[in-house]
């Protein structure tokens, strides 16, 4: 028996234990006590509960702690989640302050002190159940559109974490501008960042075929002051290939 369907029977009782005798009411509550697999006291707590309840005022059945940040705190939290492009709770978290002092600097937040300052009181915890309440403009989260390449298995691929490379070890990676849709040709931008150095360097291209990728990543290797002596690619097909093994 679930715990609404405890409270149900227990308010069928009600108006009879009220107006019962002091043995009557014992008689009532052992009756409970077997139907409901309660303790006694907490049968006589929410009777009470029952007997002082107003309609409206204080009739509530959440259990637990009060609602602390109500409806206008999130829709403030909301608003900014949008400003920010629907970031995670974690980045969220750290920017909601700066957020909020450019948008009351531009006359921008419509917001009383109280939501504000109950907004930059929140923890990350609670901030993360919020946003998952959210409607997403792209559901699922962020789209990828990596293909494993079938020639994984024959071209070796790093596994496992760095530990401690000499510059010229590092990570590569291609990032699709396609918006909400990968459909057509869109433009991409092969990035490699050093492993060591945590140096960045960013070729833009059209697409993603394997040619274009390979010349990007020769753009890169001439830019650089150091030897590229490993790449470590994901296991998309425009990088596990052989003519990015024939490049190398």
């Amino acid at each position: 028996m679930t715990m609404g369907a405890k409270h149900e029977v227990i308010a069928e009782v009600l108006r009879e234990y009220l107006a019962a005798s002091r043995e009557l009411k014992t008689e009532i509550l052992n009756r409970l006590e077997k139907t409901t697999k309660m303790h006694r006291k907490a049968i006589v707590r929410r009777l009470r509960v029952l007997q002082l309840r107003v309609e409206g005022v204080n009739w509530c059945e959440r259990r637990g702690r009060p609602i602390e940040y109500g409806h206008d705190v999130t829709a403030a939290l909301r608003e900014l989640w949008e400003i920010g492009h629907e970031m995670c709770a974690e980045r969220l978290h750290e920017a909601v302050g700066e957020y909020i002092d450019v948008l009351i600097r531009d006359e921008m937040w419509k917001h009383d002190e109280v939501v504000t300052h109950q907004l930059k009181r929140m923890s990350v915890g609670t901030m993360k159940n919020r946003l998952k309440t959210f409607d997403r403009i792209v559901r699922g989260g962020g789209r990828s559109l990596t293909k494993p390449s079938h020639l994984k298995e024959i071209i070796p691929v790093r596994r496992g974490p760095w530990k401690n490379p000499l510059p010229g070890c590092g990570e590569i990676d291609t990032v699709a501008h396609c918006g909400n849709t990968a459909e057509g040709l869109f433009g991409s931008t092969v990035q490699y960042t050093d492993i060591a150095l945590s140096w960045c360097f960013l070729e833009a291209q059209l697409g993603k075929d394997t040619i274009e990728t390979t010349a990007s990543l020769e753009r890169m290797r001439l830019r650089s002051p150091f030897r590229l002596t490993w790449l470590d690619p994901d296991t998309g097909s425009e990088f596990i290939s052989w003519v990015a093994q024939k490049w190398v």
